[in-house]
């Protein structure tokens, strides 16, 4: 998918791009953090999609989804639903319609594959552009907030 001159790609075995812009959104000093993403990204991408929007072939935005898939049950449908998170710009390409074209490549995923939903806990920056999209706030969630676990990377 293109928007403008921008690419939209999914990424496969490659994250770099991902580590990228993930450090981009939080700079900071962390050895291992490409490790261990490289790491998570191994794990995790058969279930998820992740799509990196470029500019002249330079990494300029990037989204991530989760796909769920319900348990079975007797006499209903299997379903499966994407949860969208990690929509980023770089400051630089924000308000020209990347985050949208990222978005957008996600509900195309979702719909080319059957989902029945596509949910996501936008940023307050974040709600008018979901909502131009068709997305509306859902009042049939709850959350627990867990205290943080000490670990090697957050002692």
């Amino acid at each position: 998918m293109t928007s403008a001159t921008y690419d939209i790609r999914n990424v496969t075995e490659d994250c770099r791009d991902l580590i990228a812009l993930r450090r981009a959104w939080h700079p900071g000093d962390d050895e291992g953090f490409e490790d261990r993403l490289h790491a998570w990204w191994e794990r995790e991408r058969h279930q998820r999609r992740a799509v990196v929007a470029y500019e002249d072939d330079a990494p300029v935005g990037m989204a991530n989804a989760q796909i769920f898939s319900r348990m079975p049950a007797p006499g209903k449908p299997d379903a499966r639903w994407l949860y969208v998170a990690n929509v980023y710009v770089l400051d630089s390409h924000r308000r020209r319609g990347i985050g949208s074209a990222l978005t957008l490549d996600l509900v195309d995923f979702a719909r080319a594959n059957g989902m029945v939903r596509v949910v996501l806990a936008p940023s307050p920056m974040s709600i008018p552009m979901y909502q131009s999209l068709g997305f509306r706030p859902a009042d049939d969630l709850m959350r627990l907030d867990m205290p943080m676990q000490e670990t090697p990377w957050h002692a």
